[in-house]
């Protein structure tokens, strides 16, 4: 890659696949924006277009080889951290950079709330199957157990972390499933069923 109006030195780019496609488009030509690069390329996906442009435009210092110009530029001084339809990009005439090889990582998108959530739900099931193993385990080896013994090992066994609260409600859902019971003699006492 080398800048076209400069006579400067040349620098090695390591790209994705779909940036160098990208980055192929502008031997094409100067101003081009979104859309236009979007069927360049063949990429349907917008969102994934807009990860790509915004990695090569607006990534960390010397690694920008294209420059971003906002479809409103004139109205605001700040470059927006996302990309319009009427947005130009073309190649950063004054680039430099300190090293020759220059590796431009995708941008990742920010997860939205609806994946976090997900995301939280689908650890703490996880984690609510791992303290019943756990549970299991220990009743299996030990058949029978005190309360105020079982709790400390499971939190030691568990390596994620869990609140005796969250224990004694397992230890309550494996004896309405019968994996254990209660001692009738002694309340403290859990047996393990087999």
């Amino acid at each position: 890659f080398k800048p076209k109006e400069t006579p400067g030195p040349k620098y090695e780019l390591l790209v994705s696949l779909c940036q160098a496609l990208v980055l192929l488009q502008f031997n094409e030509g100067d101003d081009l924006t979104l859309p236009q690069l979007q069927a360049a390329v063949g990429l349907e996906d917008r969102d994934e277009m807009e990860r790509l442009l915004l990695s090569l435009s607006l990534g960390k210092e010397g690694s920008r080889v294209l420059q971003k110009r906002d479809h409103d530029a004139d109205k605001k001084k700040k470059t927006r951290m996302n990309v319009h339809d009427q947005d130009t990009f073309r190649v950063q005439s004054n680039f430099k950079s300190n090293s020759r090889r220059i590796k431009i990582t995708n941008i990742m998108m920010k997860e939205t709330k609806e994946e976090r959530e997900k995301t939280v739900e689908a650890v703490s099931r996880d984690r609510l199957y791992l303290i019943d193993a756990v549970l299991v385990r220990i009743m299996k080896a030990r058949k029978t157990i005190l309360h105020q013994q079982l709790i400390p090992q499971v939190l030691e066994q568990v390596k994620v972390p869990a609140q005796p609260a969250d224990v004694k409600k397992r230890i309550e859902t494996l004896i309405e499933r019968e994996y254990m019971e209660r001692d009738p003699a002694d309340r403290n006492r859990y047996n393990y069923l087999a």
